[in-house]
């Protein structure tokens, strides 16, 4: 057992004693003792001692705390930080294309790198020993794909193994700087903040620890992924990393830090590692044009080549190496198309880990990929056509049930508070040929099953009030209608005409009573909700969308979204045909749709969260023709095709060149080339 584990247990068990005794025996009795108490038996003489001695061990107890605070997870965390360490990057290696070259090639281990210390002519394959030699500070230089990252991790292994066997060596994290942006208005300090939200969150290293262990020099810091910074903030980066960094993986030297260059692989080593999967690669060597070889010079080029000509006769072999090994992977597959444009999609969301995530992130990281298409039958055809059906609906619902006055005055008031809280983008001309008439009836359909569940709350709201006494719901209904009316009168002097408003149902209910207007409120309350929070989401999704998306869509200026809107509330008012229902009833409706404009501010709580949740659902349907639903099959299938890897449970791709390829490739092209 570590010793350190020992003692910070033998404070702890102390600590809990000291606690306990205090607070279960000497302060009890101190307390019983002042109070005129006798003194326990057990005690004796030592009676007079009781607050001296509670002091004394609250003191003691308050120093322990201390000691633990500030010492204690310098001794107790590190064996737990480094096992967890070890495992996190040996499941990071294991998960590289090397080692799924390997596996798949049945080779015992990829060619030796070597690396080159700067202004030096001798190479070394022993990273730990110019590491030792450099004073534990460097940075290792090479192109993308020359095995930078798995040196670092190879050599983070090595130092976890010298951590353990001294207490007084480093404990090696690696951290992906990725993760990290940079911006001129950040904080010198925001740096710290993200190293120490990085080790807690990859190693369990607690923030106060982390603390600690760094202005003590404890933790050697190993950084990769400087070159997924943005270039504008590389330099601000490289000052903040300065006084941290322990070893650096860069494409570029850096100002004040030791190079160490990682060598390129020689013909002869190439030509060993072909000869290791012999016979599977026998043809390959003949294959290697001069111009092969002078791009066959990294371990990344070597597996790519290897993967894609494994067991094959070769004849030619192109030079690009990413695009062939995308070509072979997913060659014969039934579902190459579909798992093209995920792997594209997600390429193209550029999440500084690799990641390719199951799940979609927040509509920013993604909307502004679309095309223009889905955008237009959004806006065009989905949004009107769900509101149109939503109206209809709650009209349906409320002449029914409340009579054929009412439904017709929320169609009215409902097109125009339409036209007051309009949200939505003025896009008539669709791009192209398209026209969604599928999508706008799916969007009706929805709006219609919306519009009724909408009904049915506005119902049971507008009966809650009827047990209430005939004076409490009469006050009830003139102060609502105040407070609606205060948040949709515009201007700076909207209390006069809220006043005036709040009167309208104060001197109708004289003759209709107050209980017919809060059934009318109660459907408006509910309707004006959720009309004036789908307007605001939908604004939301609009602001999402870049200008240039924009811009392919042509901007119009008609007055209505569309004239099916008032049509359909029309035609649904006539379920009210069978009973004319009351004017206190209309005018409620009124009154509780005055709350429209109020839920479409969508920075007033808690309509804000209500329309942040509305515009992600209404988005999300949008990815489908990018990322379908069978996504975690299609994931898996990459996987599987070494396209993809499994890291803490999340899909990332294989190596940031092959993303990049993704990114830029045309899914059209490439699915042809995979069926031939």
């Amino acid at each position: 057992m570590d010793p350190s584990g020992v003692t910070r247990a033998a404070r702890l068990t102390a600590l809990a004693a000291l606690c306990l005794v205090t607070v279960v025996l000497l302060l009890p009795a101190a307390i019983s003792v002042s109070t005129g108490g006798a003194v326990p038996g057990f005690l004796g003489e030592f009676g007079r001692w009781l607050w001296p001695t509670v002091a004394v061990m609250v003191l003691v107890a308050i120093a322990l705390a201390i000691w633990e605070r500030v010492r204690g997870h310098e001794t107790s965390n590190r064996t737990a930080a480094l096992g967890r360490v070890e495992a996190r990057v040996k499941a990071l290696l294991a998960s590289s294309l090397a080692a799924q070259t390997q596996i798949k090639l049945g080779v015992l281990r990829q060619p030796k790198l070597s690396v080159r210390v700067e202004d030096e002519e001798v190479s070394s394959s022993d990273l730990e020993a110019v590491y030792d030699r450099l004073g534990h500070t460097m940075v290792l230089v090479g192109p993308v794909g020359s095995g930078r990252s798995t040196l670092l991790r190879e050599l983070c292994l090595v130092l976890v193994e010298r951590a353990r066997n001294d207490p007084q060596a480093p404990i090696p994290v690696v951290v992906d700087l990725a993760t990290w942006r940079a911006y001129g208005s950040r904080k010198p300090t925001e740096f710290t903040a993200w190293l120490l939200r990085e080790m807690n969150r990859r190693y369990g290293i607690s923030r106060s620890a982390g603390t600690i262990w760094l202005r003590r020099e404890r933790v050697a810091v190993l950084i990769d992924g400087l070159d997924e910074v943005p270039h504008f903030d590389r330099a601000h980066c490289e000052s903040e990393l300065a006084p941290f960094a322990s070893v650096v993986c860069s494409t570029e030297p850096i100002e004040n830090l030791p190079s160490v260059y990682v060598e390129p692989l020689s013909r002869g080593q190439v030509l060993e590692y072909i000869a290791s999967v012999s016979p599977r690669l026998d043809s390959l060597e003949s294959a290697l044009t001069p111009e092969i070889w002078d791009r066959l010079d990294s371990p990344l080029a070597l597996n790519l080549l290897a993967l894609t000509h494994l067991d094959r006769q070769v004849d030619t072999i192109g030079t690009d190496f990413v695009g062939s090994f995308v070509v072979e992977r997913l060659s014969a597959q039934r579902a190459a198309g579909p798992t093209i444009r995920a792997l594209k999609f997600l390429a193209r969301l550029d999440r500084p880990d690799l990641g390719a995530p199951v799940h979609m992130p927040h509509r920013r990281a993604w909307l502004p990929l679309l095309p223009t298409r889905p955008l237009w039958l959004l806006f065009i055809r989905a949004v009107p056509a769900a509101y149109a059906g939503g109206v209809c609906a709650v009209a349906f619902l409320t002449g029914l049930q409340l009579g054929l006055w009412p439904a017709l005055v929320f169609v009215v008031a409902a097109s125009g508070l339409l036209v007051l809280v309009n949200k939505l983008p003025h896009v008539f001309h669709p791009p192209g040929r398209a026209h969604g008439l599928l999508t706008a009836a799916l969007g009706f359909l929805a709006g219609v099953v919306a519009g009724l569940l909408v009904g049915l709350v506005g119902l049971w709201l507008g009966g809650i009030g009827a047990p209430w006494p005939y004076a409490v719901a009469y006050v009830f209904v003139v102060v609502a209608a105040f407070f609606l009316a205060l948040g949709f009168v515009p201007g700076d002097a909207p209390v006069p005409w809220s006043v005036l408003i709040a009167a309208a149902p104060g001197v109708s209910m004289i003759w209709t009573g107050p209980y017919v207007v809060l059934a009318g409120m109660g459907i408006g309350f509910s309707a004006g909700v959720a009309g004036g929070v789908f307007a605001a989401a939908v604004g939301r999704v609009w602001r999402t969308v870049r200008p240039g998306q924009q811009q392919r869509m042509r901007l119009g200026r008609p007055w209505w979204i569309q004239p099916a809107v008032p049509v359909l509330g029309l035609a649904g008012a006539l379920g009210g045909l069978g009973d004319l229902g009351s004017w206190g009833t209309a005018l409620g409706v009124a009154l509780g749709l005055l709350v429209t404009p109020t839920a479409a501010r969508d920075y007033i709580w808690p309509f804000d969260a209500l329309a942040e949740v509305t515009a992600e659902g209404l988005t999300r349907p949008l990815s489908l023709g990018e990322l379908s639903f069978r996504r975690k099959a299609l994931l898996h299938l990459a996987q599987d095709r070494l396209l993809l890897t499994r890291v803490d449970g999340e899909y990332r791709f294989a190596h940031v060149a092959l993303r990049d390829h993704l990114a830029s490739c045309d899914p059209t092209a490439l699915v042809r080339a995979t069926r031939r």
